[in-house]
């Protein structure tokens, strides 16, 4: 990736004759680190993504979209009952995004039209959250379209997992995150908070143009656990009824040696 980098940064001096037709914009990006290591005392990391693209216009925008690994969510309603509040009527979103952050030049409604950004998945209220299992299929003006049996209410529950993750840092979006350099160079900080979820990550950059995306490139990024912390996460995931016999005993084993101490005094 940091050879195909350079290649491209190569390009920007040499003569029109020599690089692809200008109809043709091109994008290619890196990161700074391309393993992050989660250990008892991280703290959260700052990563940077850079790049360069051909063939760019002065008019042109770009917008970096980072997803983290994807995982089924329920998400329920807090009721009160009989002066009690009770989580109710759940509902079970697919492959909804673990960490999701958008960065770009403008703000998202400058850079791109509507349709395009949703197509495309970018920004936080173009964020795809599906629910199946709530959802039906109805054809209206001759057009198949989803509809949510569950009705407006939906729009709470999409708006409830944003918050959250937004709390968490887990979901961000920056209208002027990404820098612009000479010679169509380009940067961006990537923000991964003390929470952030193990797994594989991509990292897309979007070239707009007239309001729609014309070129884009990929990176990706792996965070995992390190030390004694990976261990324990392999442990607990390769063998799950192990993992769970082993911590049910040494409950029970601290237990009796803490009811054992204060016993004697």
């Amino acid at each position: 990736m940091i050879t195909a980098l350079a290649a491209a940064i190569l390009l920007q001096g040499q003569p029109a004759m020599d690089i692809e037709p200008q109809s043709t914009p091109r994008v290619v990006a890196a990161l700074s680190q391309e393993v992050v290591e989660i250990r008892s005392d991280f703290a959260g990391a700052e990563i940077i993504l850079f790049g360069a693209v051909t063939n760019m216009q002065a008019e042109d925008d770009l917008v970096i979209v980072v997803r983290g690994p994807e995982a089924d969510l329920r998400v329920m309603r807090k009721e009160r009952t009989f002066g009690i509040w009770i989580n109710r009527a759940p509902v079970r979103f697919e492959d909804v995004p673990s960490y999701y952050s958008v960065a770009s030049t403008r703000p998202l409604s400058d850079v791109g039209g509507f349709s395009a950004l949703r197509r495309e998945g970018i920004g936080l209220q173009h964020l795809r959250l599906s629910a199946p299992e709530s959802e039906r299929t109805e054809i209206r003006l001759g057009v198949e379209v989803t509809v949510s049996e569950i009705g407006e209410d939906i729009i709470e529950y999409r708006d409830a997992i944003s918050r959250n993750r937004r709390r968490d840092a887990l979901f961000a979006e920056t209208t002027t995150g990404v820098q612009m350099l000479e010679g169509g160079l380009f940067r961006a900080n990537v923000a991964l908070p003390p929470a952030t979820p193990v797994g594989d990550y991509e990292a897309d950059v979007y070239l707009f143009r007239n309001g729609n995306a014309v070129a884009a490139g990929t990176v990706t990024l792996e965070v995992r656990k390190a030390g004694l912390e990976r261990i324990i996460y392999n442990f607990a995931h390769t063998h799950g009824w192990l993992y769970g016999l082993v911590a049910v005993a040494l409950a029970l084993l601290f237990g009796w040696s803490a009811a054992a101490i204060f016993s004697r005094r």
